[in-house]
């Protein structure tokens, strides 16, 4: 008896465990103007398994665009959301147009994901790329 309500114990804990983690996020953000990056690692399961490689800034016409490298680091294919934010020079986000877009990563695949400022390059000081949730690819 004692056996099997520690079992039932360890299961409800470790569902407990997994609920938590799949509602934080975990980020990387990037002083432009420095160029250092400040990883934010909430959900340690998430930065395994959708991982950002790469980010790189390419400026057209004044606008600023930003790619961000994904790979899914499961044997699986997994779901996600990826964010981008933008801040100015005073650290106030700018608005964002763009929202949460869905990302779906087969098994070991690298992806680029392209994102546009919403205000001139020059107004933009620091990004926060953010990454949510693994769920089943297409939720």
């Amino acid at each position: 008896m004692k056996r099997r309500t520690m079992a039932v114990t360890a299961i409800a804990l470790a569902v407990l465990a997994l609920a938590a983690c799949s509602a934080r996020i975990n980020s990387v953000t990037i002083n432009r103007e420095t160029g250092t990056r400040r990883w934010q690692v909430d959900n340690i399961f998430l930065a395994n398994d959708i991982r950002v490689m790469d980010v790189q800034e390419e400026v057209k016409d004044g606008v600023l665009f930003v790619n961000v490298l994904l790979k899914n680091g499961w044997h699986m294919p997994i779901g996600g959301k990826l964010k981008v934010l933008f801040y100015d020079e005073g650290g106030v986000q700018l608005d964002d147009p763009w929202g949460w877009r869905q990302v779906n990563l087969e098994s070991r695949q690298e992806e680029w994901f392209r994102f546009m400022a919403p205000k001139p390059s020059e107004q933009v000081e620091r990004l926060k790329i953010m990454i949510r949730g693994i769920n089943k690819p297409g939720s």
